[in-house]
């Protein structure tokens, strides 16, 4: 049998491993059976770690209804996920996790997911081009979608009513909006800037066409400062540089009283952030509704920041079982509406969008179907972002140069140049190639 565990050390390498059918797929399938491949006929067991709320009452009407393949479920917390990899590292751990999409390629250059398109391969036009973009490697699938990100707009309703200005349309008409505010009340921006948000940053890198990384023949390309990101980081300087936005850290009792005091009118953000909005701003109900975000001039793109997904772990000796299960509990009818009202999730499947449970509507947002926005946005999202294998270093990278750049020691385009050599630096100390 053809080994596929030693570890490639060359994005040449990897591509060959991920396009060779007889290494990427008839090996794993003859290292890892399903049901069929019990010759005795026995039920099998796996193993599944995640951290979604309600996973636990799924897993149990998945049992009762598939006797042939039973799942024990492990509810993540803390550092589960580092305990993941050196269990699987060292020939262990579970047949299945959960785990962010950023983090897959990481997984799979390291080989400690199973190639699984043979199996889910015909589930892939039931999740949005960019999900399934998102867990898909040159033509090959490693994993199944499980949430997604995408982006819109909370803005104060009373305070543009108050100035007389409809919610801008597109980023130009956002930054005329930004500046009549400011000169109409000196106290009040048109948001936050926090220079520890990556994701925020992401979701307008995404609505760009543009991504971090790219596969061009046999090496990766690095655009941490491509055309799209340089149009991005145009835009925050020009905000930053005109005092039109604050800077406090998201997430601080700093940041939530500059927005319960009225001094930061927009938020651009994912699906998930409204319900965080709403239970740390009570007092503010029907003060907010939800928009399109804006868009750039000639484009009707929106923006992500990142999902999730659930992938079969290469030391699994049930990979179709596996991979069934997977595909059952993403993309079933069964499921969606736990996923979206336990789980808290906003769905990547096409039923799930179309799920009533996704269309309540709001008392905080004054009774709106805030949902309505992020459904089209999650249409909107472009497949072009690639993910690659050491988004952390890129991550960590740009938030150190964001914070010098709020600090007034450098621009928004520097800190996007510095970023892109540490990410290429590190990718070659990696022993991958990378194509300039």
């Amino acid at each position: 049998m053809t080994s596929i565990r030693h570890r490639k050390r060359t994005a040449a390498r990897w591509a060959a491993a991920l396009l060779a059918p007889a290494l990427a797929v008839s090996a794993l399938s003859s290292c890892a059976g399903g049901p069929a491949d019990d010759a005795a006929g026995e039920p099998v067991t796996i193993d599944f770690w995640g951290w979604v709320p309600g996973l636990e009452d799924l897993v149990a009407q998945w049992n009762d209804e598939n006797e042939d393949i039973q799942v024990d479920f492990h509810r993540m917390t803390g550092d589960d996920g580092q305990k993941v990899e050196a269990a699987v590292d060292a020939g262990q751990g579970p047949d299945l996790v959960q785990l962010s999409t950023h983090t897959l390629p990481e997984y799979v250059i390291t080989e400690r997911v199973v190639d699984i398109t043979d199996y889910v391969s015909e589930y892939a036009d039931d999740y949005t081009p960019a999900s399934w973009s998102a867990v898909s490697f040159d033509g090959r699938v490693f994993g199944i979608p499980q949430g997604i990100g995408p982006a819109g707009t909370m803005y104060r309703t009373d305070i543009f009513a108050e100035y007389g200005l409809e919610f801008p349309e597109t980023w130009d008409e956002y930054l005329e909006a930004a500046r009549t505010l400011k000169t109409a009340n000196p106290d009040l921006h048109i948001a936050n800037l926090s220079p520890g948000e990556i994701g925020q940053w992401a979701q307008e890198i995404q609505q760009a066409e543009s991504s971090w990384y790219g596969i061009d023949g046999d090496a990766w390309t690095v655009g941490v400062n491509d055309e799209g990101s340089q149009l991005v980081a145009e835009r925050w300087q020009t905000l930053l540089d005109e005092d039109l936005v604050t800077t406090e850290l998201m997430w601080t009792p700093e940041y939530w009283a500059l927005v319960n005091s009225g001094k930061i009118a927009t938020i651009t953000y994912a699906a998930w952030f409204p319900s965080i909005l709403a239970e740390n701003t009570a007092d503010l109900t029907e003060k907010w509704s939800v928009a399109s975000m804006p868009k750039n001039a000639g484009s009707e793109n929106s923006g992500d920041s990142g999902g999730a997904a659930v992938v079969v772990l290469k030391n699994t000796e049930n990979a179709e079982a596996a991979a069934k299960f997977a595909a059952w509990l993403n993309g079933s009818d069964d499921t969606q509406e736990a996923l979206i009202t336990v789980g808290g999730l906003f769905p990547s499947t096409t039923n799930g969008l179309e799920s009533p449970a996704l269309r309540q509507e709001s008392e905080f947002y004054g009774g709106q179907v805030i949902n309505d926005v992020f459904i089209e946005s999650a249409k909107q999202t472009p497949d072009t972002w690639v993910e690659g294998p050491n988004y952390g270093t890129i991550q960590t990278a740009l938030l150190d140069e964001f914070a010098k750049v709020v600090a007034g020691q450098q621009t928004f385009l520097e800190a996007l140049d510095i970023a892109q050599a540490a990410g290429v630096a590190d990718l070659e100390s990696r022993g991958l190639s990378v194509s300039e």
